[in-house]
């Protein structure tokens, strides 16, 4: 049977076009990925509101493949609501699929925690109505955010087109000093193929939504093999 080390199912927005492939490019041997998608059209506030009403339902069909873990891949879907949004999010998912859940903003945080930083430099591709949500959400799990830089891209599926370069440039020239930490966010934002350069090339940790999520599913599922390729954090393999 596939997915003998491990399941990982994966709740996607409707138009996000990158969190399956890159979350199936690093997945180890014996790890399968599944998703079930939830309806969403626009990356701003009330879309991601909205979004949440099908994560229920998403999670149940996930239910029926027997996940050892399932995982809100949607960053501001998961923190739109802040602290107490995302962690009743994280136990409603877990009551209806039958298994540890994680959602990416809790993920991200625990990322951060786990490279050792609390002052990063944040790059989305959000409208800044959006950015504020983030960054109020990132303050109230201890961090500071010294600087960020939002796209501003309202239209979900255009996150999507931007290409890595772009979010390389972008996040290298947004780090602002004092920083311990980058973090780019949105599961529909390319990233794992620009985050070992981007840490050599600044010196710093990289902490993205795709990479972070992931790694906290593999940890939800006690898997904790290193993964070289994608920064220091699934690196560390614990």
């Amino acid at each position: 049977m596939y997915g003998w080390r491990g399941r990982i199912g994966l709740l996607v927005p409707a138009a996000n076009t990158v969190v399956e492939p890159e979350c199936g490019a690093m997945a180890p041997a014996g790890v399968t990925i599944y998703a079930s998608r939830m309806l969403n059209l626009r990356a701003d506030v009330a879309d991601n509101q909205a979004m949440l009403a099908h994560a229920e339902r998403a999670a149940t069909e996930l239910a029926r493949l027997k996940p050892d873990v399932v995982a809100f891949a949607c960053t501001s879907g998961s923190f739109v609501e802040g602290v107490a949004g995302e962690e009743d999010l994280r136990h409603k998912l877990e009551r209806v699929a039958g298994c540890p859940a994680v959602t990416t903003a809790g993920a991200v945080a625990a990322a951060l925690r786990n490279v050792a930083a609390s002052r990063i430099s944040m790059v989305t591709p959000y409208l800044d109505e959006v950015n504020e949500r983030e960054v109020a959400f990132l303050q109230s799990q201890g961090f500071e955010v010294l600087r960020f830089k939002g796209m501003q891209i309202e239209d979900a599926f255009s996150i999507g087109k931007v290409g890595p370069g772009d979010v390389y440039r972008l996040a290298r020239d947004t780090v602002a000093p004092g920083s311990d930490a980058i973090f780019i966010s949105c599961t529909n934002l390319r990233t794992i193929e620009i985050i070992d350069a981007l840490e050599r090339d600044t010196g710093l940790p990289v902490v993205t939504s795709n990479q972070a999520t992931f790694w906290a599913s593999l940890e939800a599922m006690n898997c904790q093999e290193p993964i070289v390729g994608y920064g220091r954090l699934l690196e560390l393999g614990d």
